[in-house]
């Protein structure tokens, strides 16, 4: 008779079946009620197996069975081994995300002034570098990583470094950061006027850069400069005059506002800062200005609603 204990569901069978602690018991189960069973039923178990699912011992009536046929758990198992196995590979992106831990190491050392112990550290980057294929997934990542490898070497002494691991340009590179160092600090200083005399020496220099990424980046850092100073020079220069024109100045606050509700509605946060501040600064010069006093109120109001709906924005990030 079947057995109505130790039933259990087989994931292997996909249905209940009874589950035995061991060969002997579930050939002790056959022997002495494979006559009934079969009687009741037309079909009888006539042999025991070991299921790795349930681990333990099940009967079947099937006579045959290939044991070398792998079961639904050998096969998850199999599936898990490989998935498992492919994890304690690291991948490309990981490698490349222990490059930028190990420059943030060379960053501290450099600041330290403890350069070097950094010569080891720039060899295993490079390796890593070396190491990694330029395909799609990860090519804006690694190239990211590239330019700060290039910044990191400008600031090491060539002679403390294998030269198999600098980058070729090394030189025209240390000149053009020279150059955007001294158009920080003069913008910094507010010398827009020198800023503006050392934009075109900046801009020879970045020309003799070879490296294609690099000069990309460079030249975008010398055309914020520029726009920058070239903004604040020309409210300087506005704020200088002695009677400038009051509707040109409330048409470019006007203009601007339109700036700052597009950017606003794009998502462009810290571009809608920069406009506000640009049209404050214009307004402010139009308010020595006497007339048009319904136009000035509504650009005010119009600027204390973009400052109100950016600061929370901004808050939100």
């Amino acid at each position: 008779m079947k057995p109505k204990r130790n039933r259990i569901f087989c994931r292997d069978c996909n249905r209940y079946k009874t589950l035995f602690e061991s060969e002997s018991k579930a050939d002790n189960f056959i022997k002495f009620n494979h006559e009934e069973i079969e009687a009741c039923s037309g079909h009888a178990p006539n042999r025991s197996y070991y299921c790795r699912s349930c681990a333990g011992w099940h009967v079947t009536s099937k006579q045959e069975y290939d044991d070398s046929l792998p079961s639904l758990t050998d096969k998850v198992l199999d599936a898990y081994r490989a998935t498992f196995s492919k994890t304690l590979v690291p991948d490309n992106r990981m490698l490349l995300r222990h490059a930028d831990e190990i420059m943030s190491d060379i960053a501290k050392l450099i600041k330290e002034e403890k350069p070097e112990k950094c010569a080891s550290l720039f060899q295993e980057v490079n390796s890593i570098f070396q190491r990694i294929p330029d395909t799609d997934d990860i090519i804006k990542y690694k190239e990211s990583l590239l330019l700060r490898y290039k910044k990191l070497i400008t600031k090491m002494d060539c002679n403390m470094l294998d030269a198999s691991i600098i980058p070729m340009g090394k030189m025209q590179v240390s000149v053009t950061e020279s150059k955007l160092k001294e158009l920080e600090i003069q913008y910094d200083m507010g010398n827009y006027d020198v800023v503006n005399e050392l934009l075109q020496d900046a801009l020879d220099a970045v020309s003799n850069v070879d490296d294609g990424p690099y000069k990309l980046e460079l030249n975008k850092r010398i055309k914020v400069i520029g726009t920058k100073s070239s903004i604040k020079a020309g409210i300087e220069a506005i704020e200088r005059m002695r009677n400038p024109d009051k509707n040109s100045l409330l048409t470019e606050c006007e203009e601007n506002l339109i700036k700052v509700d597009l950017s606003y509605v794009y998502g462009e946060y810290h571009e809608c800062v920069k406009l506000i501040q640009y049209v404050r600064r214009v307004y402010d010069v139009a308010l020595t200005i006497e007339g048009s006093e319904a136009r000035k109120k509504k650009i005010e109001s119009q600027l204390h609603k973009y400052i109100e709906l950016v600061s929370v924005a901004l808050q939100a990030l």
